[in-house]
């Protein structure tokens, strides 16, 4: 049985969701909790560490979804705009910090966008401004 592009790239953004929430748990939450930062803003970027990690989830259950979608296209739209931005965030920051790989989760990002674009299914699309 050969599993479907968007249960592919469901599974690897799921993957990537995973690992950014264990992952930054394990290395810089908890090296933020070790420095003497205050607890509120300890806990605000705990919660919006998670709230990213959540957010990744979900992205990924869209994208496995995107069949059942009534117009995937548009969805995969929407969600490829999202990976793109959280990309070019990161990549803007690294270019900031003058080292391009510093943090090379932009191109995850983009990698999941890209993949994500390839995955959506086309069939039976209407195209924009032809009646049928």
């Amino acid at each position: 049985m050969m599993l479907a592009r968007t249960t592919i790239v469901g599974l690897i953004g799921g993957a990537t969701a995973l690992i950014h929430g264990v992952g930054g748990q394990l290395t810089g939450i908890q090296a933020m909790n070790q420095t003497s930062l205050a607890a509120s803003p300890r806990l605000e970027l705990l919660a919006t560490w998670h709230m990213i990690t959540i957010h990744l989830g979900y992205l990924a259950y869209q994208v496995w979804r995107l069949e059942q979608h009534p117009q995937p296209l548009d969805q995969a739209r929407l969600i490829v705009g999202q990976y793109l931005a959280y990309s070019l965030l990161w990549l803007g920051l690294n270019l900031l910090a003058g080292q391009l790989w510093l943090a090379p989760q932009w191109l995850l990002l983009a990698a999941l966008a890209g993949l994500t674009w390839w995955a959506t299914p086309r069939k039976n699309q209407r195209i924009q401004g032809v009646h049928q």
